[in-house]
């Protein structure tokens, strides 16, 4: 049974976030977890007051994630999943992660708008795809609910240490009976025989038995070339492994799964992976 993390306060963009999950896991059980972060510093008053204005926020938090749990079964039409409550009195990204590192999840699945306010502090999707230690799905709040057919997996085609990372894409992909595109950005200098063509073989290899498609487009940055295929192609999902940056990368906003979880067209698959990279470890970040 899959472990999945539902973070939720109960917006229209969290709520999309959870509908999708349980369809995309439709014929998956699940054990699902519906967690609810919420502020637990009153500011003024004295120590009785701010005791009792504690007591209250903890009291309406579990009232409403309860209700919210209630409605939330009645979207698991197939009734294989087990649903249950977590109420953390922190903030939403540091509750994913302290959950995360307690039960080791296998997806943590959150919504996003596309409307904070800095991409460089950025938000909960965020901070999901940079700290925390799992997939991660990013669901927008236009996005629709709709079957999961086509799935776009960004490649460089650089040497893979490991496939084990993308088990669960494969697994999701099979499940779904649905085609993943292997989307390759090329350089305005790049030629097509500039890939390595046995990294190609070893992604064909992996993924057999899965309906592939090879697609090759040009593109300034890897953004720009992902950004032209989702503007002319139908895509439902699309794929970023994310790996170890420098502090560098994030200052500049040189980190493009990031970039794409801040404001996601489309369903977002994050999957993390503890990259090999020789990177001074003062200046370290996993997104």
């Amino acid at each position: 049974m899959k472990k999945v993390l539902l973070p939720t306060d109960f917006s229209k963009a969290s709520e999309k976030a959870i509908r999708y999950a349980i369809q995309l896991f439709g014929d998956t059980p699940c054990e699902f977890t519906l967690m609810h972060a919420y502020d637990t510093f009153p500011t003024g008053g004295s120590p009785e007051i701010a005791y009792s204005m504690i007591e209250e926020l903890f009291s309406r938090a579990k009232e409403e994630i309860l209700e919210h749990l209630e409605e939330v079964k009645q979207w698991d039409t197939r009734k294989i999943h087990t649903f249950k409550t977590d109420l953390m009195p922190t903030s939403p990204g540091s509750a994913i992660q302290v959950l995360n590192q307690k039960n080791q999840y296998d997806f943590v699945v959150v919504g996003a708008t596309g409307k904070g306010n800095d991409i460089l502090f950025g938000s909960t999707a965020t901070d999901v795809v940079r700290n925390v230690m799992t997939n991660s799905i990013v669901v927008p709040v236009k996005s629709e609910l709709r079957p999961v057919r086509n799935v776009v997996l960004a490649v460089d085609y650089k040497p893979v240490q490991s496939f084990h990372e993308l088990d669960e894409l494969k697994a999701l992909l099979i499940n779904n009976n649905a085609t993943l595109t292997l989307l390759n950005v090329l350089k305005e200098n790049q030629l097509p025989t500039d890939i390595n063509s046995l990294t190609r073989y070893e992604y064909h290899d992996y993924f057999k038995g899965v309906n592939l498609v090879d697609y090759q487009i040009i593109g300034d940055t890897a953004e720009e070339g992902i950004i032209e295929y989702l503007n002319n192609h139908e895509a439902d999902m699309l794929v970023m492994v994310t790996r170890r940056h420098t502090f560098f990368d994030v200052l500049f906003n040189r980190s493009v799964t990031r970039r794409f979880a801040y404001n996601p067209s489309i369903p977002l698959f994050s999957i993390y992976d503890e990259a090999n990279i020789t990177v001074p470890e003062h200046e370290v970040v996993t997104f």
